[in-house]
């Protein structure tokens, strides 16, 4: 999912809530907004595909979100996206069972870190 890459990103207030918004049809989205009765849309096109954060990043440039409230709008998605994208790669359980030598080794090692906390 982080490799996933937008042609269109902007900033929408809808219920009362603001936020960042990706999308690769634009027309669609201020359709699904405007009828959701959404107060402000406002997306623009971007230069090239880009992902969340590269979106972010360019939009925090554009002349159209140059307000404070748009900036910190930005700035926290932008802080959120990175730290999704810095939890790294998801670890999968193998179904497989354990070795008898594994299930010895996990015994032996909680008898001597009971014995040391006695």
């Amino acid at each position: 999912m982080a490799n996933q890459t937008f042609k269109v990103a902007g900033i929408t207030t809808h219920n009362g809530n603001t936020k960042v918004r990706f999308t690769d049809d634009m027309v669609r989205r201020i359709k699904q907004f405007s009828k959701g009765g959404a107060t402000r849309i406002d997306l623009i096109e971007l230069p090239s595909e880009m992902t969340k954060i590269e979106a972010l990043q360019y939009m925090a440039t554009h002349a159209e979100f140059q307000s404070p409230s748009d900036q910190a709008t930005i700035a926290d998605s932008l802080a959120d996206k990175q730290k999704e994208a810095g939890k790294g790669t998801v670890k999968v359980k193998a179904d497989k069972k354990p070795s008898m030598d594994a299930i010895k080794a996990r015994a032996k090692a909680k008898t001597q870190t009971t014995e040391a906390t006695e």
